[in-house]
């Protein structure tokens, strides 16, 4: 069973990795406890922070758990979303590309990520690619969304320069990311969202009236 770890976002800002004092555990028992926590903002943002040591734990269990299950939704919208402008003339099956790591390559700083070969459509990739439907350029302009798991009404829009790749083996647009970027981006647009969730912080008073 998972751990239950959300820590509220007050407690988040205010919370000092660096005081916290562990029990020493071997490490791969640490290893197991923190691959059954499923909040990755708390493994990452607070975890981590506690020490070298802790930074290696976290590393391995996102490279081990968290990565593999690492999703981004391209946005490809026919039109420019600020003036509305019609910018690609040419329609997609659908307004979306999704990036998923489909193959373990994962080295020591870098995930490999890919879209399918074959929309549910029956278009495939390659279809997509000859006829200039799908271009890299518009692949690299795209918006993304990105989520773990099946989570992805928890995902956050991440601000992300790409530079996707169409590969011929695969018949497949690929993307190579340093990883601890990706979730450095992810965590740093769950903060800013859970911030404007909170709204600016008001002050309370009551007026006193005097008789």
């Amino acid at each position: 069973m998972a751990l239950a770890t959300e820590m509220p976002q007050d407690q988040h800002d205010a919370f000092d990795a660096t005081q916290v004092t562990l029990p020493h555990l071997p490490n791969e028992l640490w290893l197991q406890i923190l691959e059954q926590v499923d909040d990755i903002y708390f493994l990452w943002g607070t975890v981590r922070l506690v020490s070298k040591d802790y930074k290696a734990f976290v590393d391995r269990v996102f490279v081990a758990s968290f990565l593999p299950d690492i999703s981004i939704s391209l946005s490809l919208p026919r039109r420019d979303p600020k003036t509305g402008h019609l910018r690609y003339a040419q329609a997609l099956p659908q307004s979306e590309m999704i990036f998923q790591c489909r193959r373990s390559i994962i080295n020591s700083s870098d995930i490999f990520i890919e879209t399918s070969a074959t929309l549910p459509s029956g278009e495939t990739m390659q279809q997509l690619n000859e006829s200039g439907a799908l271009s890299k350029q518009r692949l690299d302009e795209a918006q993304g969304w990105m989520w773990f798991g099946r989570q992805r009404g928890k995902g956050v829009n991440i601000a992300s320069s790409k530079s996707v790749q169409w590969d011929e083996g695969s018949k497949a647009w690929t993307w190579t990311v340093r990883w601890e970027d990706l979730v450095n981006r992810y965590c740093g647009a769950k903060r800013a969202s859970k911030q404007v969730q909170r709204g600016p912080r008001r002050d309370i008073s009551v007026p006193l009236r005097l008789r």
